[in-house]
């Protein structure tokens, strides 16, 4: 799941994400799928590239195929040029579906 660099505790950069949760008891791997989602959704430059040197490719891509439509269309496509993985384009603005 995690690239070879990765680094198991959330930065500080990156930790002010979380901020519902108490930051220490996030585990990258068992809670992946949460934090790949607050940080394509939520993270600035630095936070993404913190995300995309934790995770393997292939972890953002997976994500991406079994949750991406959690993500806006935009994100959704910016993730899948990062992951290498065609997406489908769809109409509209920045809203999920699930935002009503």
């Amino acid at each position: 799941m995690f690239s070879d660099v990765a680094h198991r505790d959330l930065p500080s950069h990156v930790r002010h994400l979380f901020w519902e949760v108490l930051p220490d008891d996030v585990d990258l791997d068992r809670h992946s799928d949460y934090v790949l989602e607050r940080v394509m959704t939520r993270g600035g430059w630095e936070a993404m590239r913190w995300l995309r040197s934790t995770y393997s490719r292939e972890a953002i891509a997976e994500f991406l195929r079994k949750k991406g439509g959690r993500l806006t269309p935009r994100d959704r496509a910016y993730w899948s040029l990062i992951a290498g993985i065609a997406h489908s384009q769809t109409p509209g603005g920045g809203r999920p579906g699930w935002a009503g």
